[in-house]
């Protein structure tokens, strides 16, 4: 019986203790909405399509993590930028003069703009990178690698600015 307490107890106090990290910069007293436009592609080697993906994402993400309004123009928040390098580098070489390992790195620019407070407006590149065995071709990994490097970004993105990082 002693045993059975013990574990209520000590169920009721870990389901009560939750921390929430999100949404801690945002005031929506003052911030109703967000606008994103579409990001340009112009790193050379980037499918052409790199823009608008990162766009569409970095939209979602917004609306599933904070309870701001999308608005096609001019929202209290305005997020722009650009897919500005897309680069495969070649990874620990071997001995036999071949490598074993790629990396894809991705830099995104991006600006953001609060017109309800200038003061918190900034520009920033953000990069990241994802690494794949050098022996298969990149255009079969291509999207799996987008993928993976956008949602590393766009969290880099959200963090600086609405959490407050």
């Amino acid at each position: 019986m002693k045993g059975l307490f013990t574990f209520i107890t000590i169920s009721l106090v870990l389901t009560s203790c939750t921390v929430s990290f999100i949404n801690v910069g945002i005031d929506y007293t003052v911030l109703k909405s967000f606008s994103v436009e579409q990001f340009d592609t112009q790193a050379g080697n980037a499918p052409p399509t790199a823009g608008q993906q990162f766009s569409e994402q970095l939209k979602n993400k917004i609306l599933s993590n904070t309870r701001l309004a999308y608005q096609d123009e001019e929202g209290d928040i305005q997020i722009s930028g650009k897919v500005s390098n897309y680069q495969v580098q070649s990874l620990a070489p071997n001995a036999d003069q071949s490598v074993s390992l790629q990396r894809l790195n991705i830099t995104v620019q991006v600006e953001y703009v609060n017109s309800k407070d200038k003061s918190e407006t900034w520009q920033q590149s953000f990069k990241r990178f994802a690494d794949f065995d050098a022996t298969i071709d990149l255009s079969t990994v291509e999207d799996q690698l987008i993928q993976e490097v956008y949602d590393q970004i766009i969290e880099d993105v959200f963090n600086k600015a609405f959490s407050g990082w």
